[in-house]
């Protein structure tokens, strides 16, 4: 046991020399405009996970393509769009995002392309079918 004190310094030094992994879902909380300039949404932190809801309309709209019809007459303004966001494959976080444009729920990705710059994936058939948007942030 007495050679291994010196070991251990070695060790404890070697281990702080790592660089520390950035957090990626810290990287993308925030406010992000769509990339057709009609709405902001603010990511943050919900639990474990990440979500988004809308906190900017260029103008007033609401969700008439909502398949409950009771929910067709609310505003956009406020409304959770991602939810369950996670780290998954490729550096990537996956949940889901609603879509108020057709009023259905997509298995979406979020990635970011550069600190500016979020690529919102939303794919159908296990990812067969995929429409991207890409989103800039705001300060």
């Amino acid at each position: 046991m007495r050679g291994l004190g010196p070991v251990f310094v070695v060790v404890a030094a070697l281990m702080a020399a790592l660089p520390a992994h950035a957090d990626p879902m810290s990287d993308i909380v925030g406010r992000w405009r769509d990339s057709d300039g009609e709405s902001e949404i603010a990511i943050s932190r919900c639990g474990p996970a990440l979500c988004g809801k809308i906190v900017w309309l260029k103008e007033a709209r609401f969700d008439i393509f909502n398949p409950n019809e009771g929910l067709r007459k609310r505003s956009l303004l406020g409304l959770q769009v991602l939810s369950g966001f996670k780290p998954a494959a490729k550096g990537a976080l996956e949940g889901e995002g609603y879509n108020p444009a057709d009023g259905k729920t997509y298995r979406t990705t979020l990635e970011l392309t550069s600190a500016r710059s979020l690529v919102v994936r939303g794919c159908v058939l296990g990812g067969l079918i995929c429409d991207d948007d890409t989103w800039s942030r705001q300060p």
